[in-house]
């Protein structure tokens, strides 16, 4: 009889946050590594208050040596992603993430999805637009996050990803707008949210005008 080929399933870790992981709550007075990491999340537009509601730390040796730690958590609290980001210009590594799976709901934990929506790609896009914005760690709409807005029954999207992700931002575009939800595109020329800060970011996603269909077939042809 016929036997189907064996598709290879990507294997991933075990997720949890690095064992090197310090929190900023644990105020190391003397530490140069806990001050450098705290000025950095400060020159990034992040308050205290974001730090501790989002359980931001840093870890100062292992694989995410000399970065930030930023937690990823579903709605019941459990840990589904984090990312690394170095809080020194000169690193030869900028960013790290964990070997799991993307198909997650970032910040999930903190949506609620009678609301707005604003999906972003990374997580300091989403914490620089404060309110209810999903970080995708990346610039493909998943099938968690797709299936979530329709099962949530969310009026309306904002889709703020850069230029560079604007074909694949259409399709995601194409299928919420086809199951009757209301979707703006934002349109952040070559700047990205975490760049542009809160109040700049705010007034764009507010004067942008939802997507009609025509537009959408237009944007496809350009």
């Amino acid at each position: 009889g016929y036997v189907p080929a064996k598709t290879k399933k990507k294997v991933y870790d075990e997720l949890s946050l690095p064992s090197e992981f310090k929190s900023f709550l644990d105020v190391e007075k003397g530490n140069p590594e806990f001050h450098n990491a705290l000025n950095y999340l400060r020159k990034r537009g992040l308050t205290r208050e974001d730090i501790l509601r989002y359980n931001i730390g840093y870890c100062e040796s292992g694989p995410y040596n000399k970065m930030v730690i930023i937690p990823s958590y579903d709605k019941d609290g459990i840990l589904n992603f984090f990312t690394g980001r170095s809080y020194y210009k000169d690193a030869s590594f900028k960013h790290k993430n964990p070997q799991v799976s993307k198909d997650i709901i970032g910040f999930e934990l903190y949506i609620n999805w009678q609301l707005p929506i604003t999906i972003v790609e990374g997580a300091f896009d989403a914490l620089a637009i404060k309110r209810n914005a999903i970080p995708l760690f990346g610039k493909i709409v998943l099938e968690k996050l797709k299936k979530a807005v329709i099962e949530n029954n969310v009026k309306s999207i904002n889709i703020a990803l850069d230029k560079d992700a604007r074909t694949k931002a259409l399709q995601s575009c194409e299928y919420f707008i086809n199951n009757g939800v209301n979707v703006k595109l934002v349109d952040l020329e070559d700047e990205d949210p975490s760049e542009l800060g809160f109040s700049t970011i705010t007034s764009i996603i507010q004067d942008s005008k939802p997507l009609t269909t025509y537009q959408l077939m237009e944007q496809k042809i350009k």
